[in-house]
């Protein structure tokens, strides 16, 4: 390689890694200070009559296996129909480095759902394909409903 090229590529190291870092720092940026019911209400006012209903922080902690006590409140909906993938999960974390890890979770909960609709149930396993798993600085989001769209949109909102 000629030495002409070292300069160059020294150049283009330095741009990745400013834009690597720029990345990490916009992605951990975000969440909220309000409080997670705050955040929740106009997502939870889309819900059509009979989507979901409310569950409790036991019962997200049970479905993807959180540790509750690095949460700052939490709100579950599901729909009690075992044929019927739909769900709504806002977390607000205690502290935000703990987001990848009820990422994490939340990912394997999906691929697992997956796994149990795939070649039975392919309009609820379209859905899970569709979901929305996002994650806000302190905040994570994840739906899985045919509104889950606007679902979202009134979630980045009350942000």
């Amino acid at each position: 390689m000629s030495r002409k090229l070292y300069p160059v590529l020294e150049v283009l190291c330095v741009a990745a890694l400013i834009a690597f870092i720029t990345f990490l720092v916009l992605s951990r940026s975000g969440g909220t200070d309000k409080p997670v019911g705050d955040v929740a209400a106009p997502v939870v006012k889309l819900l059509e009559e009979g989507q979901m209903d409310k569950k409790t922080n036991a019962d997200a902690a049970k479905a993807f296996g959180f540790d509750l006590s690095k949460t700052d409140g939490l709100v579950y909906y599901e729909n009690t129909d075992i044929m019927d993938v739909s769900e709504l999960l806002v977390v607000k974390l205690k502290d935000a480095e703990d987001a990848e890890e009820f990422r994490t979770a939340v990912e394997t909960y999906i691929a697992n759902q997956k796994n149990l609709y795939k070649n039975y149930a392919p309009e609820q396993y379209a859905l899970l394909e569709d979901s929305i798993l996002e994650v806000s600085g302190n905040t994570l989001f994840y739906c899985t409903a045919t509104n889950a769209d606007a679902l979202y949109d009134a979630f980045r909102k009350a942000l």
